[in-house]
């Protein structure tokens, strides 16, 4: 009989106590005498239990382990139509450049790719006569690179990069 009182008096309190605090959506309560649980982080999805930290507070990787910082400064010289035109790209945010052509028209780049073997750039010359957009896609090796550019104007042309 004094089992079964206290059992009842326990389970009184324990329904008193969640009557009285306001007890948050989501909130893991131990419960005594009982086996097993919740007790830990939540959402595991590791064969121990524990969900991967990032470490140290250093910003997680871009798209994959193969992904570097963007340079301050890409210099690039286009090959076509028989003639070299350069260009300064200066890091604007991201991978966000702008620049001025040496044949005059002022254009954006923004770098999509920009792994240890690969790069990948997108152009957009501001509203002029003749302004193009085009795609340059190129291999990399270290402070270098280049590849092949498909132009708006149906053109294509070679191009190198350093910085």
């Amino acid at each position: 009989m004094a089992a079964v009182t206290l059992t009842a008096t326990i389970f009184c309190l324990q329904a008193r106590a969640q009557d009285d605090l306001a007890i948050k959506p989501g909130t893991v309560l131990a419960q005594a005498g009982s086996a097993g649980g919740s007790v830990g982080k939540r959402d595991k999805s590791i064969s121990d239990g524990f969900a991967p930290e990032t470490g140290g507070g250093r910003p997680a990787n871009r798209s994959s382990g193969n992904e570097q910082a963007f340079p301050k400064t890409i210099n690039i010289n286009e090959h076509a139509f028989g003639r070299t035109y350069t260009l300064a790209l200066h890091n604007t945010g991201g991978g966000n450049y702008q620049g001025t052509w040496s044949h005059g028209y002022v254009t954006k780049f923004i770098v999509t790719s920009f792994a240890s073997t690969s790069m990948k750039m997108e152009r957009t010359d501001n509203p002029a006569f003749g302004a193009v957009t085009g795609s340059y896609t190129g291999s990399r090796t270290g402070n270098r690179a280049s590849g092949k550019a498909a132009i708006s104007n149906g053109f294509t042309s070679d191009w190198d990069a350093s910085w």
